[in-house]
């Protein structure tokens, strides 16, 4: 199904990253302070052009803070926070990268998510570009969500200003994103669009959400990307963890399925959902989430075709997931929401144990019944509640909830009308 290992592209990634080291291009000496005081957004950006311009080269961070605006990640550049280096994001509004800076970018308004647009780090049309640690990308994230008082904002239309995805790569290939902290992004962590052949492994990924929420503080966003693979990473975020989302199709020039993702050997915890495969207009296909711990979370899986009116809903099918321990109030929601047209198919659920405190929701619309949904060896305590739905069960003590009659009318009617939201 997923026709890139992750033992591939292991070897594949370190071949590119030896390419491009042969040269090493220490931001401290084209003018970087480190002292978390003085801005080096120009001095890191000339020695990022430097090691482009030389054919590829390692950009050195030592030990320090390096306050930071937006950079422009290049062609073959390893960009290696050693130990002990953090990248802070400037808290100055003046220092990101506006929302017209490129065509594939956007702001989002008060109505949505309220962001500028601007990124701390961004790869736009580049190819084989590593961001690597053992250092950390901080996205400053008290400095846009808590007030002049260090009170947290009631809701994100109330914050004045923040920035957009904390690390993005657009239109990209040959992507290596290894052994790094992404810490406190104000909005999502990482954001991988349109891109071709992405490795991300060993990364520690969290936002807040216990001294303060992080509205929409995602970890990992799979959009329209192919060969994807996301292995022995700790993400731990006041949003989704990881999301494959077939969106943004207008400001792409040639925008992809997303397809061919590999997600192993990761422990997932969210105040929102661990997995959330779904929106857009595209197709979401050949995925497998093998060996993942989810715990302290409230919806470990969650698919839906649409949130919004004005999309016609993603296409899902050919996702496995199997070998799954997990802690959640709901093991899995499934959904239509607004799309009549979204199409959900071949989903296989195998091995999947733990502890669940309501019953699973799958909610599909009379007009775009679910197809061959297949739960097999599952062990959890409650059940699940469907309408609509073509599935196969084998193995295991996931079953149908009884309800009475009455509220099953209530609940058809409510998901024919849109009146369900499951987040």
């Amino acid at each position: 199904m997923v026709k890139n290992s992750p033992e591939i592209l292991a070897v594949v990634f370190s071949a590119a990253v030896q390419l491009c080291t042969a040269s090493a291009f220490d931001v401290r000496a084209y003018g970087a302070k480190g002292d978390g005081v003085a801005k080096d957004t120009a001095a890191i950006q000339k020695a990022v052009d430097a090691a482009s311009a030389a054919g590829g080269g390692t950009v050195e961070f030592a030990p320090g803070t390096y306050l930071t605006g937006s950079i422009w990640l290049k062609d073959n550049v390893d960009f290696h926070l050693g130990p002990g280096a953090t990248l802070k994001g400037s808290p100055d509004p003046a220092d990101y990268c506006a929302s017209n800076c490129c065509p594939q970018n956007a702001a989002s308004p008060r109505s949505g998510d309220n962001t500028s647009g601007g990124h701390l780090l961004l790869g736009v049309g580049v190819k084989n570009v590593t961001l690597r640690g053992p250092g950390k990308v901080d996205g400053s994230s008290a400095a846009f969500l808590l007030d002049a008082s260090g009170n947290r904002y009631p809701n994100n239309k109330a914050i004045p200003f923040r920035p957009a995805q904390m690390v993005w790569f657009v239109d990209s290939c040959d992507i290596r994103i290894a052994d790094v902290e992404l810490a406190d992004a104000p909005y999502w962590s990482c954001f991988i669009l349109n891109c071709d052949r992405v490795w991300i492994h060993g990364c520690y990924v969290h936002t807040e959400r216990r001294r303060y929420h992080t509205f929409n503080g995602d970890g990992i966003d799979i959009d329209r990307s192919r060969w994807v693979t996301i292995s022995d990473c700790r993400i731990d975020t006041a949003d989704d963890c990881i999301t494959l989302r077939a969106s943004a199709a207008k400001r792409l020039a040639d925008p992809h399925d997303c397809a061919y993702v590999t997600v192993s050997d990761c422990n997932l915890s969210t105040s929102c959902n661990a997995i959330r495969p779904g929106v857009g207009e595209g197709r979401v296909h050949d995925a497998v989430f093998s060996n993942l711990t989810i715990s302290d979370t409230r919806t470990a899986f969650n698919f839906v075709s649409s949130y919004s009116p004005r999309s016609r809903g993603a296409d899902i099918y050919g996702i496995r997931i199997q070998n799954v321990r997990v802690d959640s109030t709901i093991f899995l929601r499934m959904h239509h929401m607004h799309s009549t047209v979204g199409l959900f198919r071949d989903i296989v659920f195998d091995g999947i144990s733990g502890i669940v405190r309501e019953p699973s929701r799958i909610y599909a619309k009379k007009t775009r019944p679910f197809e061959n949904i297949a739960f097999r060896n599952v062990e959890l305590p409650c059940g699940f509640v469907a309408f609509n739905a073509d599935l196969r069960i084998d193995g295991g003590t996931f079953a149908p909830e009884d309800l009475p009659a009455e509220e099953r009318t209530r609940i058809e009617a409510a998901i024919e009308s849109n009146k369900i939201l499951l987040h």
